[in-house]
């Protein structure tokens, strides 16, 4: 009888539990705006003549009042990684529905707008850890922990083209939020436990 109660009550927890969300437009542009509070006038003019350049410019300022369009576009620019994994134009690469890096060079690459990944994998760096001492997995790479390096190099190379350092710093924006939220940031292993031994250890 213990055992149907349980069973029960997981049943109904997984009803009404409400979704959970990961991270979403408003976490980066949070993150983003705190960052252009923090730059001087001359870093935020050169940040807006790079973020210019983004294909989704226009979208981002339109109806916006002039005296704003500088900070509303840095802020909107950090959502970008995001709706280009919806966007036609782009396609998803590498396993587990693009979540993990392909195996070729090109998951790496840093090559500007004229790239049409969406690099998912890009993300996240999910850090291992166990509380009961199963094997861990190390996280693969490229990841949101090798980009962000590789993507500050380039924005601080003079040799690096405007519409590399554009795309560079829109994926910086983004993968800057990512980091600073749990769920791109961790990986728990433990061991396989079925629910119903875990519903005996329970009662």
């Amino acid at each position: 009888m213990k055992m149907l109660s349980a069973a029960a009550i997981l049943v109904g927890c997984t009803l009404i539990s409400s979704p959970s969300f990961g991270w979403n437009d408003f976490g980066h542009m949070e993150v983003a705006a705190f960052a252009w509070s923090k730059l001087d006038p001359t870093i935020q003019n050169r940040a807006t003549a790079l973020i210019k350049l983004n294909p989704m410019y226009q979208d981002w300022i339109k109806d916006v009042p002039a005296s704003d369009r500088d900070q509303v576009a840095f802020v909107r620019a950090a959502t970008w990684p995001d709706p280009i994994k919806r966007s036609h134009d782009y396609h998803s690469d590498g396993p587990n529905g693009g979540d993990r890096p392909p195996p070729e060079p090109q998951a790496s690459q840093n090559i500007g707008y004229a790239d049409d990944f969406m690099h998912k994998y890009w993300h996240f760096v999910d850090i291992p850890f166990s509380p009961d001492g199963t094997a861990l997995e190390q996280p693969p790479s490229p990841n949101a922990q090798t980009q962000i390096a590789a993507l500050r190099k380039a924005l601080s190379d003079p040799m690096s083209s405007d519409d590399l350092k554009s795309y560079d710093l829109v994926w910086l924006l983004h993968l800057i939020g990512d980091v600073h939220q749990p769920l791109h940031a961790t990986s728990r292993f433990v061991a396989a436990v079925s629910v119903v031994n875990q519903i005996r250890a329970y009662w």
